[in-house]
């Protein structure tokens, strides 16, 4: 297996299209036990160790020689990483793979990654090894833009291969799970890509049910034995996991999340929160504040 390599020493924002964090650097874009919303795509890499993290509705771990992809419509929260884990988190803006000198099927790759049934993988020492070899190259050059020649470009390739090999790997086995699911497992998961959709503007079960061409009373009783919660109970943890997100920004106000949220105003919205966390949003923001 790849050696761990040292942390940059170098500031990392001298190539923003693209970043690189360790184990000591995540909190920089993740805070630990506080939910957040990635502002990029991103790919969660663990060479060893262990991370728990909350995903939207759903808690799962990584651990070594595993990836993680991380999808900017989705609240995470990080519950643990354990000692001595080695990570490295890829982030990466969308223009910046629209805008690769690769013209194969960019938009698709960059969707194929997006859109996956399974979002984490386990792989070989030895193929896990190459993609960790291409992330230490990739840090290397982000560090490396101003002071050598065609830099960019050099990213641009490495990063290129580490997502056509990445697509290689979780693209057809999306397909395979896909062909595996009974259709009320199906019906379940295409329920939850919808809510993870519309659930800030469409916070009642009819719009799901219509937008799936079902009755409300059999999407009721098929997400509840598929997923062991009410559709109700799911979109309302979408909406609680956003508001705890927002509620982490203190430059917002509760009327403006209430608006962000799409509820009729900041009343509604306390209401809602205590209603399912049993503090109201301005309780839940003070603890937060304990916590830093």
């Amino acid at each position: 297996m790849a050696e761990p390599f040292e942390p940059s020493t170098q500031d990392p924002q001298n190539y923003e299209a693209l970043r690189i964090y360790n184990e000591d650097t995540i909190f920089e874009t993740a805070t630990s036990g506080r939910p957040y919303r990635p502002k990029r795509s991103s790919i969660l890499f663990v060479l060893q160790g262990r991370i728990r993290m909350k995903e939207q509705i759903n808690e799962i771990e990584i651990v070594g020689c595993s990836f993680l992809l991380i999808n900017t419509k989705f609240v995470y929260e990080i519950l643990e990483i354990e000692p001595h884990t080695v990570l490295r988190l890829l982030g990466y803006d969308r223009a910046f793979v629209e805008n690769s000198t690769f013209q194969l099927n960019k938009v698709k790759v960059y969707k194929d990654l997006k859109n996956q049934l399974k979002r984490i993988f386990t792989i070989s020492p030895s193929e896990f090894a190459i993609c960790w070899e291409n992330i230490k190259l990739l840090d290397y050059y982000t560090q490396q833009v101003q002071s050598t020649t065609y830099a960019e470009q050099i990213i641009q390739s490495y990063f290129n291969i580490l997502l056509y090999h990445l697509v290689g790997i979780v693209a057809p086995l999306h397909e395979e799970q896909l062909s595996q699911l009974n259709r009320s497992q199906k019906l379940t998961y295409n329920f939850v890509n919808l809510v993870s959709d519309h659930y800030l503007e469409a916070k009642n079960v009819q719009f799901y049910a219509d937008a799936l061409s079902i009755s409300i009373r059999y999407l009721s009783a098929v997400v509840k034995k598929v997923a062991q919660r009410t559709p109700n109970q799911i979109i309302n943890e979408f909406i609680v996991n956003e508001a705890k997100t927002q509620l982490s920004n203190p430059s917002l106000s509760l009327k403006e999340i209430a608006m962000k949220l799409h509820f009729s105003d900041q009343y509604a919205f306390t209401h809602f929160f205590k209603k399912h966390l049993g503090v109201s949003p301005t309780q839940y923001r003070a603890s937060m504040n304990r916590k830093k």
